[in-house]
């Protein structure tokens, strides 16, 4: 069972993409596997034959306890006794009963639209999701579609909320968990500058490709860590610094019941229209509640300028070293020449997070300022559709 987030422990077997006896390429993707916030297709580590399935459709299985076994010819002889040695008893997921009653089974409602929140939350609150109406986009049945199925929407009065409110969904309590850890053991400290985005956004707007302004943050950072590799290190268990191959930028994705992150890989090496795609594709993934598998983040950007946000902090999602938080970007009158005249120009707050056992407040603000330069740099960016 593969582990994808830094506090999860077990992962559920939602789908087979394999049968016994299938041949299985290096990288080909062999079984879906849903972790508290989001599913994954999980690919193949080596090429050979699916001989035997262990943990069968709807197990839920500790990490790292083996799953299935294959091998590299259809006939070669395995130990199954071995193969599952100090493999943890897989159980099957089943939702938790008052004391006395039996359990109540809850349909998987294949077909049916709905995030994996949501359908963690149906299996909590015992709700048939085909009897559910939903009203995210394109008919998605979301957490609070479940919760004012049940009668357990917050504030009401349902039998279904325990004393004391409506317990949390298995992606709000996995959130909590690693941020609560990461305040807990990471020293943040945290720095802010403005950025001119006036050139840039006028820019982006006259060139024929569909770029965002997150596009453009997204290659900045990643060039920018490129240059400070400190920032874009981790710790070792030993307390050393391990410096990362390449710059995986994560990008916070905001869901109804919490958010994912799917990681753009490479980004320092990639041109900004193939930053753009990969982008769209991973962040459409991830509002499906899917995370595609590949490279862990390096550092995570969160923008949050879409909601008029102007600045905020985020906290550092280990074992990352630095996280990057945007804000709107705003018009402003500010200060133009040295006649003293003014101007209206497009303002953007950035403010990164930093671990201070990797870096200090001097590496934190020479990032910054260069991240800044690039951005009020056209001829910086134009070079970025070609790299």
């Amino acid at each position: 069972m593969p582990k994808y987030g830094q506090q999860q422990d077990e992962g559920t077997i939602v789908h087979w993409l394999k049968q016994v006896g299938d041949v299985v390429a290096k990288g080909e993707p062999l079984v879906e596997v849903e972790s508290d916030k989001a599913s994954f297709e999980h690919e193949a580590p080596e090429s050979g034959f699916l001989r035997k399935i262990i943990a069968e459709e709807g197990a839920t299985v500790p990490v790292n306890s083996v799953i299935a076994v294959m091998t590299a010819a259809a006939d070669e002889p395995f130990d199954l006794a071995e193969s599952s040695a100090g493999a943890p008893a897989i159980e099957k997921e089943s939702s938790p009963s008052p004391a006395g009653s039996s359990p109540v089974a809850v349909p998987s409602s294949p077909g049916v639209k709905s995030s994996p929140a949501a359908k963690k939350r149906a299996r909590e609150l015992e709700v048939d999701l085909s009897t559910v109406t939903g009203t995210g986009p394109g008919g998605r049945i979301t957490v609070e579609d479940v919760e004012g199925s049940a009668g357990s929407s917050p504030g009401s009065t349902g039998d279904s909320s325990p004393p004391g409110g409506v317990p949390l969904s298995r992606m709000r309590r996995a959130i909590g968990r690693q941020m609560s850890a990461s305040k807990q053991s990471i020293p943040h400290f945290y720095v802010s500058i403005e950025v001119d985005m006036t050139d840039a956004e006028a820019w982006r707007k006259s060139v024929a490709r569909d770029l965002s302004a997150t596009d453009l943050l997204v290659k900045a950072a990643a060039m920018t860590l490129h240059e400070y590799p400190r920032l874009n290190a981790r710790l070792d268990g030993d307390g050393g610094m391990v410096e990362q191959g390449s710059v995986n930028i994560g990008l916070a994705v905001g869901l109804e019941d919490g958010l994912l992150v799917p990681v753009l890989s490479g980004a320092e090496g990639k041109s900004l229209p193939r930053l753009a795609d990969e982008r769209r594709h991973a962040v459409e993934s991830a509002r499906d509640g899917r995370l595609l598998a590949g490279e862990k983040a390096t550092c995570t950007l969160s923008n949050l300028g879409m909601f008029g946000v102007t600045s905020f902090a985020a906290i550092i999602n280990p074992p990352e070293c630095a996280s990057l938080a945007v804000g709107a970007i705003l018009p402003r009158v500010c200060p133009v020449g040295e006649e003293g005249g003014t101007a209206v120009r497009a303002i953007m707050e950035v403010t990164l997070s930093a671990d201070h056992r990797l870096a200090d407040g001097m590496l934190a603000a020479r990032f910054l300022q260069a991240f800044k330069e690039k951005l009020e740099t056209v001829l910086v960016i134009q070079g970025w559709m070609e790299s």
